[in-house]
């Protein structure tokens, strides 16, 4: 890592009080809340050299979705390689890549799910889609709609990255339902975005290691980040299981490589967001 690119502890704790009152009140950029068309492209950049691990993410969201005791909507995971005299040690946050489906244009999760177009018929920006149990807004964001779920599942089992799993606090009221539990991930934080507020992991992270705009907006900071690592670009790089062709929107600064040294595994991708810890 060059020294341009390397980030201190000192810079962090420098750049902080600057940040102070961005982050006390976790607003968006305004240009960020819409793109010249209407519609945003919402994108979290994960960057891997400023995580600390302190996990303030997982707590933070897990008091904003009130998810069930065991279970996570985001996960921060140990990445180790190297042995004695020089072993390394990284953290890799987890959570929901919001995928955009690739060539498909339609993600795993949504295609898999037998009432992704059962909803209303919506509007955003200038752009019109339709709501489902599971679907894509047009923003990029992956959202669930539980009255809609019948229960299925095939959702859970479709994403490559296991970051859905059985919300025991949501009761599904279907008729019809084959399950008596909804199903629960990250949304990007939809109902604080949507109302200019960044989503609670960003406006928690010590290290600024979180960062979630607008692509859509050239003068965000997603946006820059974006043109300055060629994010969007090297997906291979800068996304998890980049052979899975799905496209994700969560994309990660990684200039040691730490992506390609962690394992999704059958095991793991069940059982990783139902524990904080390793």
């Amino acid at each position: 890592m060059s020294k341009k690119d390397s980030i201190s502890r000192r810079d962090i704790i420098k750049t902080g009080g600057a940040m102070a009152a961005v982050v006390a009140a976790g607003l968006l950029p305004k240009k960020a809340e819409a793109a010249k068309n209407g519609t945003p492209r919402w994108a979290m950049i994960v960057d891997l050299r400023r995580c600390i691990g302190c996990r303030g993410c997982c707590v933070a969201d897990k008091s904003e979705y009130g998810a069930a005791l065991g279970r996570y909507n985001t996960v921060v995971k140990n990445v180790e390689f190297g042995k004695y005299p020089a072993p390394k040690k990284y953290f890799l946050p987890r959570l929901c890549n919001h995928c955009s489906g690739g060539e498909k244009d339609v993600p795993p999760c949504v295609e898999k799910c037998p009432e992704a177009k059962s909803g209303k018929r919506m509007k955003l920006g200038k752009t019109r889609y339709r709501t489902g149990a599971t679907y894509k807004r047009p923003d990029g964001m992956i959202l669930l709609d539980m009255s809609l779920c019948i229960g299925c599942y095939k959702c859970i089992d479709a994403c490559p990255y296991g970051v859905r799993s059985i919300d025991p606090f949501v009761k599904l009221t279907r008729p019809d339902r084959e399950k008596d539990f909804g199903v629960g991930k990250c949304t990007f934080c939809q109902h604080r975005v949507d109302k200019g507020i960044a989503p609670s992991c960003v406006n928690t992270c010590q290290g600024r290691a979180r960062i979630f705009g607008d692509l859509n907006d050239p003068d965000s900071k997603v946006a820059k980040l974006a043109r300055e690592f060629k994010l969007l670009e090297n997906r291979d790089k800068t996304t998890l299981l980049p052979g899975e062709k799905t496209e994700p929107y969560n994309l990660y600064i990684d200039p040691d490589g730490i992506l390609a040294r962690y394992k999704i595994t059958k095991e793991t991708k069940l059982e990783e967001f139902k524990s904080r810890f390793e």
